[in-house]
């Protein structure tokens, strides 16, 4: 019964439109049918208070223009938040759960809006049209419990607590206090506005009919939003879009633990790619657009030193987008020593106080996700992120077991040799072995992170032995002090203000600020966001480590759609952690390898974890031939 029950909310959920049209058409027809020359509602109420007739539509037609005025700007507010492709999506969408704003007062205020909406209409009808907003109240009671036990299965204790403390549908006193809190997030948008607009119109046809009495003057003008909103209701409905889940299993590197770890919040707060071989490899022109993973948003902000016409930042992780964000709003809010302490380089009791200054900036998700993330804007927003906690983890560890004075005697021996022997001579002893036999596992690392990482590595790997090597090579061949991955590794923190990453060095701070507002951020999977792109759109590509999340066959399709993107020429550069990826011979007509440059770049990478770097160019005229959509659907087969 229950599963019958079940596939009944769901059809009605899907029709929602068909059915809202259906419930006006039914309380027109009982109107007219039964109800001919009967008084509109107002009209009775305007009677119980001795109001003559004409007195009491003047007035009732004005306090229904001033009802479509509120549920208009209501249905808009919570449009912009929840955007067109949740609220017309024809399948619930429960890839955020938006508790801000609007969802502050009720759990569902367009429904709210629509229903306000219906009492107004009712008013101006007969005694029939009373039925409209009970109707529409069962209705919308139907499809709440159908979108809320998505929801429940999705977010768990967080949407109980959610749906405990705010009500459905009608708001109650609790929520009503929150009202001030709600309106200091008040935005609207063009996407919210557009897409909301189903009640405007009726607002200049009530006032024009609050002067010639007639009712059919308001549903006349008002009739022409109403035809627009099902038509662009059904277009957005229909667009294929990934699916939250999906997307992340199909695209986003097959991952088939979705919506666990690698999702659900912040995982880099700083990049670990060294973006000066990215840069190196790129040369950055001014006609350049960029397209970069976004990570912590470090080196899409040292990018921009380069001068390109325009930078993509795209994550499938939102709060990833969002961290960037908030660097940005920093970059253009605060001065260079503000945006040191806001960031986490310099010690501050004061990070809050600085976000009051940077939060304006954001957009309203970004600005309700921080909001929410009060205690990551004390810590400083560079050491918020999950590897970087597990980055502490291995430090403390680390000094308990070597000690605080050899970690600081290796930065301040310069010469390489003289390292090399402090770390045969002391470094390696039973304690290191121990260190990275447990701390560096793979059972630890699984703990910490989604397995969907470690997907496609071989079962045999040994993960302290590879990354014991790395260390290594970090300890006794790179520098020290300029190496600030090293340092935050070892010590928590920068070695000093002089040996910052790109983007935080005094002497760029004007550049970048000046620049930040070339910079695209873009929530969506690598595939899904290219196959929206039209062809010859990008020039320079960094994948950072995504391909290793792949299979074999996941990559070569993205390879493909990358080479239709991608102008004639375009450089992409990308890294292997783990997994061994470059492109497959089948491609090698379209995508040619610069190993000797990569070579000589990695040799340079102060990023000392990645065991291969690429620099791959894209020809897609040679073998006298033109890439053409045939045959980019015939590669590899």
């Amino acid at each position: 019964m229950e599963s019958f029950r079940s596939k009944l909310r769901e059809i009605e959920f899907e029709a929602r439109i068909l059915v809202s049209f259906g419930i006006v058409i039914l309380a027109c027809l009982l109107s007219h049918i039964f109800f001919p020359g009967s008084p509109a509602n107002v009209v009775r109420l305007g009677r119980l208070v001795g109001l003559h007739s004409d007195r009491s539509l003047s007035i009732g037609y004005l306090v229904v223009a001033l009802i479509m005025t509120v549920v208009s700007v209501l249905r808009m507010w919570a449009g912009s938040v929840l955007t067109s492709q949740r609220v017309m999506a024809f399948r619930v969408q429960v890839d955020s759960l938006i508790t801000a704003g609007p969802y502050r007062i009720v759990r569902n205020p367009i429904y709210l809006a629509d229903l306000a909406a219906m009492c107004g209409f009712a008013l101006v009808l007969p005694i029939a049209g009373l039925v409209l907003p009970i109707l529409f109240y069962l209705h919308y009671i139907q499809l709440i419990a159908y979108e809320e036990k998505s929801f429940e299965e999705s977010f768990k204790d967080d949407c109980k607590d959610y749906f405990d403390t705010v009500p459905r549908l009608i708001p109650n006193f609790t929520s009503l206090s929150k009202i001030g809190r709600a309106l200091r997030e008040f935005e609207v948008n063009r996407d919210g506005i557009r897409h909301n607009a189903l009640f405007v119109l009726f607002i200049p046809g009530f006032l024009l009919a609050a002067s010639t009495h007639e009712v059919l003057h308001a549903i006349v003008i008002g009739l022409l939003a109403v035809i627009d909103w099902p038509v662009v209701h059904t277009r957005i409905g229909v667009q294929k879009r990934p699916d939250h889940k999906a997307t992340q299993r199909e695209n986003a590197a097959e991952i088939k633990s979705s919506g666990k770890k690698v999702f659900d919040d912040i995982l880099y707060s700083q990049c670990w790619e060294d973006p000066a071989i990215d840069r190196a490899a790129f040369n950055i022109k001014p006609d350049d657009v960029v397209f970069s993973i976004t990570s912590g948003g470090c080196n899409v902000l040292a990018f921009l030193l380069d001068g390109p016409k325009k930078i993509i930042a795209l994550d499938l992780n939102p709060t990833q987008n969002y961290l960037l964000e908030l660097k940005i709003a920093a970059f253009k809010n605060l001065t260079y020593d503000e945006l040191l302490e806001f960031v986490g380089v310099q010690v501050s009791g004061r990070r809050l106080e600085l976000y009051q200054r940077v939060r304006p900036g954001l957009r309203f998700e970004s600005r309700t996700y921080w909001d929410h993330q009060l205690r990551k804007i004390e810590e400083g927003i560079i050491h918020c992120g999950r590897y970087e906690h597990y980055m502490g983890l291995l430090r403390k560890w680390l000094t308990r077991f070597m000690g605080r004075q050899l970690i600081e005697e290796f930065f301040t021996t310069e010469d390489r040799h003289s390292r090399s022997r402090l770390y045969h001579r002391k470094w390696e002893n039973i304690w290191w072995w121990l260190f990275t036999k447990v701390l560096l596992s793979r059972t630890t690392m699984s703990l910490l992170f989604d397995k969907a990482f470690f997907a496609y590595l071989d079962k045999s790997f040994s993960f302290g032995k590879h990354f014991a090597g790395k260390a290594e090579l970090a300890l006794t061949e790179l520098p020290m002090k300029g190496n600030y991955f090293l340092s935050y590794i070892l010590l928590g923190r920068y070695y000093d203000e002089e040996h910052l990453p790109p983007y935080l060095w005094r002497e760029n701070y004007e550049t970048i600020r000046d620049r930040v507002d070339r910079i695209e951020v873009v929530c969506d999977s690598c595939g899904h966001f290219f196959a929206s792109l039209p062809d010859e759109t990008i020039s320079k590509l960094n994948f950072t480590n995504i391909f290793e999340w792949m299979s074999p066959e996941a990559y070569k399709k993205l390879l493909k759609e990358t080479i239709r993107v991608a102008r004639e020429g375009a450089i992409m550069t990308y890294r292997n952690l783990l997994v061994f990826r470059e492109r497959p011979v089948s491609l090698q007509s379209f995508i040619h390898p610069h190993r000797a440059l990569a070579r000589e770049l990695h040799e340079a990478d102060l990023s000392f974890i990645y065991d291969n770097y690429v620099v791959e160019e894209i020809h897609k005229k040679g073998n006298e031939c033109h890439t053409t959509s045939e045959q980019l659907a015939t590669l590899g087969q």
